[in-house]
């Protein structure tokens, strides 16, 4: 064990939890034990196991690439592990199929999953076993047990509404009702909160432990420590394929937890902006687009906007609009004292607009393509005028690889095996390599862990160095005060009011956000 774990166990002996503590004696619903799993020469786990309690929610930490989805993976059955067993219930399922072990009730949910938006509430939660009476459907008998599962899970929507018209926070839940439904022993979840607003996000973890009382174990990934914190009764801390730490989480302090994920001490980054007046970059005059404005703003050169509100209040769709993902309906954008045309991403990109998405699977990158190609994606280094210069893709790997820690085989790897940060660090490297003007970012350090968040946060304020203007969104108020030279505040698609420097504390803008109840 390095020094610093070893001062991170202190910590946790000191409060009584002691990292290598023993799991809950309610007898273990998971037993995983000495799990190898390799990708050529390559160990991704090395040695892994630990157990889960019966009705505990076990907090599954680790930086990216730690391998913790390649873990999740091996027990739900998507893939085989080089040796090892995983035992549920006591069964050892190790050479099950992943349809055999649903039907033991081990299921994996990730944060995209597999609600069919274009069904309703009731077929996704009774598919593929729809009631049926003489050889159809029997839609009646349908609703009517999809209506009692809703609202035995005290979830208060029709079971013939379009499940695509739920917000983020119910599908989640959508998916894991249809997952006890069927009698699960383990749910597996994978980055459940990632992209909720914070009363979302609350609402789903009071959720998710109150189900716990009926006897259902979860396997808990997030790298939000303070929601593992505050829900886990276990952890275990992946490093590097191994295990770095397990035992019980109640009274593990923060810093304890940051460095048994890291492995050192996490240096906590926050801006230091300048008061001086600055020239404008970005001035946003009368713009209008659909559910909201008129909008009015101006950011500086080098300046970080924080936009806050609650979701569809305007932040996301005014950074959408200036992306060209949404159309203006009036006003205009100047960039640099220049008209920018927004009609369409191209134009906008055309313009100096940069834009981050918070879907970095559904929007941000192509799963089938290499590291490089994502990188180089809408922005092809050419030689000759027209061909693809190969050198000059690989020059961009190299530098992301350098400037952001990415962890990765090579060049050639297709982006969908990185870890959920790693892909992340790629699509902001893939913008900063446009040298844009303006930097749009709908939560940029969604998904990624400590240390890669606080690396994330540095290369924004280095951005800002070289004269680049931002629109920033972060659900998590700690982090945009941080980061942050002021924030402009949404109601009902218009800014309502500003917070500037003096006035730029967490529980103003936490405030701001009605995130909590007025007194």
């Amino acid at each position: 064990m390095r020094q610093s774990d070893r001062d991170a166990a202190e910590d946790a002996r000191r409060e009584g939890e002691g990292p290598f503590a023993p799991a809950p004696t309610d007898g273990p619903v998971l037993v995983v034990d000495n799990v190898f799993k390799a990708y050529g020469p390559v160990p991704v786990l090395d040695g892994v196991s630990l157990s889960v309690g019966k009705g505990a929610i076990h907090g599954l930490l680790g930086k990216n690439g730690a391998g913790k989805s390649t873990l999740s993976n091996v027990v739900a059955g998507f893939t085989r592990a080089d040796a090892g067993n995983i035992l549920l219930g006591g069964e050892d399922v190790s050479s099950l199929t992943l349809t055999a072990r649903k039907k033991r009730g081990l299921h994996l949910l990730s944060q995209h999953s597999e609600i069919f938006e274009d069904l309703s509430i009731g077929e996704n939660l009774l598919l593929p076993d729809l009631p049926r009476r003489h050889g159809f459907v029997d839609w009646a008998a349908l609703h009517r047990q999809a209506g009692l599962l809703l609202e035995s899970h005290a979830m208060h929507a029709s079971s013939r509404r379009r499940a695509g018209d739920l917000n983020a926070s119910d599908r989640r839940r959508l998916a894991i009702i249809k997952a006890v439904a069927g009698d699960a022993k383990l749910i597996i979840l994978d980055e459940p909160t990632a992209g909720l607003a914070a009363r979302e996000r609350q609402h789903l973890m009071e959720w998710v432990e109150a189900l716990t009382a009926r006897g259902t174990s979860f396997v808990y990934i997030s790298h939000h420590n303070d929601e593992v914190r505050q829900l886990c009764s276990e952890y275990t801390v992946l490093r590097d394929g191994k295990v770095a730490a397990s035992g019980a989480a109640g009274s593990l302090s923060a810093d304890g937890m940051a460095r048994l994920i890291t492995g050192s001490d996490v240096k906590e980054f926050r801006r230091v902006g300048s008061a001086a007046p600055k020239p404008p970059v970005v001035e946003i005059g009368g713009l209008c687009f659909p559910g909201g404005g008129p909008i009015d703003l101006t950011v500086g050169r080098g300046e970080i906007v924080g936009l806050v509100g609650l979701l569809g209040e305007g932040p996301q769709e005014l950074l959408r609009t200036l992306a060209g993902l949404l159309p203006a309906t009036s006003g205009q954008v100047l960039v640099d004292g220049r008209p920018a045309r927004i009609g369409s991403p191209g134009h906008s990109l055309d313009a100096g607009i940069a834009y981050l998405t918070h879907d970095r699977i559904g929007e941000g990158h192509v799963a089938s393509m290499s590291i490089a190609e994502n990188l180089s994606l809408g922005n092809w280094p050419r030689q000759a005028g027209w061909a693809i210069n190969r050198s000059g893709m690989l020059g961009r790997v190299r530098r992301a690889r350098e400037a952001m820690d990415v962890v990765m085989d090579g060049p050639d790897q297709e982006i969908r095996k990185l870890s959920g940060g790693n892909q992340q660090k790629i699509l902001l490297g893939r913008l900063l390599e446009r040298n844009p003007a303006v930097l749009l970012l709908d939560e940029p350090t969604i998904g990624v862990d400590v240390a890669a968040k606080e690396h994330i946060h540095r290369l924004i304020d280095d951005a800002t160095r070289r004269g680049v203007a931002v629109l920033l969104i972060a659900q998590d108020p700690d982090e945009m005060q941080r980061l942050v030279d002021r924030v402009v505040v949404f109601s009902k698609g218009r800014i309502e009011r500003s917070l500037s420097a003096e006035g730029l504390t967490v529980d103003a803008i936490a405030d701001a956000r009605s995130l909590r109840e007025k007194s």
